[in-house]
């Protein structure tokens, strides 16, 4: 639960703040690296998951 709660703020965060790796007034690679790094924490996320919810929703993966 904790690591979830961890990841959600990083991911809020890292939106949120000002700070970047690469500034937003660059568009188009600013917000592509924005999503990159959201995309990453949300398959981090994916991957934390529970063994009984992996199963259960592999069935929709076919």
């Amino acid at each position: 639960m904790l690591k979830k709660i961890l990841s959600l703020g990083l991911m809020f965060g890292y939106i949120l703040l000002p700070t970047d790796l690469i500034p937003d007034y660059l568009i188009i690679i600013g917000l592509t690296d924005d999503i990159a790094v959201v995309g990453f924490i949300l398959q981090l996320m994916v991957k934390m998951a529970p063994l009984h919810l992996a199963e259960k929703f592999e069935l929709y993966k076919k």
